[in-house]
């Protein structure tokens, strides 16, 4: 490194330091307004660091406490239910709960702050508290279909199958993306009980309304493929490696197919590439490595409002994590919001 590059290194990484210092300087003095009631003054402090900072958690948090302080709770519970929305979002969902819970606490009775709640909670794996949360939210009159999604997808996790089959089935009966949805989620649930010929013409529906799925047509084909229609399967499976040709599961699948058809030259062909990517998938896996980075190239991409470009990046993911059902449930939700657009 020269000289001057030394300088300018040296002066930007001051600048820096002393930018923090002045954040948590100003975060101090508004932290101790409230803490010596002064709720107004703190009111204005955290707002005058979240118009510079807005993704300040600590000032999201301080403001709502100074509004409930100054009585104005309907506004504190719309700014934390807001806030806490955003996190779940933007892929923070365990802060999520923190202010959507304190959302609820302010305003019990309210069905919206209680379905998003429970979206959050299923975000982060805590199906029961989730059920519990999405079953009081349509108590309260919550009606959209966003949230039977969310209470199916929970019911599925804690293996309540037949409920969470009533539940998908109650949404076919809809029009648009929320009974594609549906279908997609029903039929996937039949082919996991082993239900194949119940699942096949629900994923044929969903696939007629999104043909260029290659995750519906693996999972149609997994149903062919149970009901002893391999033909068909074969077929399907073909078309899912000529769309996405290191889809893990796909090659196993049909390689099976081909050695029981006799056909052992396809076999090994697909056998051997199965081989290579299920080392790949182990070593990724071991590391962290491509899997997660994928995972956050889609979080990064849904965060900067390109919903379609997070959905193909979650599209690929499941080429080699076919089974995942958060990412399924993840993918289900932000195809919804592209349809909606």
């Amino acid at each position: 490194m020269n000289r001057l590059a030394l300088v300018v290194f040296l002066v930007v990484a001051t600048l820096g330091v002393a930018h923090a210092q002045s954040v948590e300087r100003q975060l101090d003095v508004a932290n101790h307004h409230l803490e010596e009631s002064r709720f107004g003054e703190a009111e204005r402090a955290y707002r005058g660091l979240l118009a510079t900072h807005p993704a300040l958690i600590e000032a999201h948090d301080g403001l709502a406490t100074a509004l409930e302080r100054q009585g104005r709770r309907l506004e504190a519970m719309r700014w934390l239910l807001e806030v806490g929305q955003d996190l779940v979002r933007s892929g923070d969902p365990e802060a999520g709960v923190l202010f959507l819970e304190r959302a609820v606490g302010l305003d019990p009775e309210l069905a919206s702050a209680r379905a998003a709640l429970g979206h959050a909670f299923l975000q982060t794996q805590h199906y029961r508290d989730a059920e519990t949360q999405l079953l009081r939210a349509i108590e309260l009159g919550e009606t959209s279909p966003r949230a039977r999604l969310f209470l199916a997808a929970a019911l599925w996790e804690l293996g309540a199958y037949d409920e969470a089959e009533t539940v998908y089935g109650k949404l076919l009966d809809l029009a648009g993306p929320s009974a594609t949805a549906a279908q997609r989620s029903l039929g996937a649930l039949r082919v996991f009980r082993g239900d194949y010929a119940a699942a096949i013409p629900l994923l044929g529906a969903a696939l007629g309304e999104d043909a260029d799925s290659i995750q519906l047509r693996y999972d149609l084909a997994r149903a062919l493929e149970g009901a002893k229609r391999t033909t068909e399967a074969i077929e399907l499976y073909v078309t899912v490696i000529e769309g996405a040709p290191d889809f893990l599961q796909a090659h196993y699948r049909l390689a099976r197919l081909y050695r029981l058809a006799g056909e052992s030259g396809r076999a090994a062909q697909h056998f051997d590439r199965f081989t290579v990517l299920h080392a790949e998938h182990q070593a990724n896996t071991r590391a962290g490595g491509r899997l997660t980075a994928q995972l956050n190239q889609g979080w990064s991409q849904y965060r900067r409002g390109d919903v379609a470009a997070a959905v193909a990046t979650i599209e690929r993911l499941l080429e080699t994590e076919p089974e995942r059902l958060d990412l399924r449930r993840l993918l289900d939700e932000w195809r919804l919001e592209v349809v909606n657009r």
